[in-house]
């Protein structure tokens, strides 16, 4: 029965060849995942406290001429709502509040091309997505 020998080992060729193809993606995704996680940007990122960000943010604001796209309102809560996210306190309807008020500012500061607002908004931005992914 050597046909039926050769058909069994050239089906064992078959699955190790596709199972060492597949070792090998995992060892890829594993590389760029390790790639990701000791990207430097994300992990001050994830050591960064919400409310330090959102501080980082006003004093920014603050320092600059340009008129600040939110309402007097729409800041006043975006403060108490970074406060709540840095508290771990904030609910899932804020945080979406949340988002959208850091989406318009964020909106706003790609239109004039102004580099620094978008530092200090991208992080918040973030934590305030993984929140809601959760």
């Amino acid at each position: 029965m050597p046909n039926l020998e050769s058909r069994i080992q050239s089906i064992v060729e078959k699955e190790v060849d596709r199972v060492m193809k597949l070792e090998d993606k995992i060892n890829s995704i594993d590389k760029r995942l390790s790639v990701i996680e000791n990207n430097p940007f994300i992990v001050a990122s994830n050591r960064l406290s919400a409310k330090y960000i959102s501080s980082l943010l006003e004093s920014f604001e603050k320092s600059i001429s340009e008129v600040n796209p939110l309402t007097p309102e729409e800041l006043r809560k975006r403060k108490e709502l970074t406060l709540k996210l840095d508290a771990k306190t904030i609910t899932p309807d804020e945080a979406k509040e949340l988002q959208n008020i850091l989406e318009k500012e964020l909106a706003e500061a790609q239109a004039a091309n102004n580099i620094l607002a978008l530092l200090a908004i991208l992080p918040l931005l973030g934590l305030v997505i993984a929140v809601l992914s959760d």
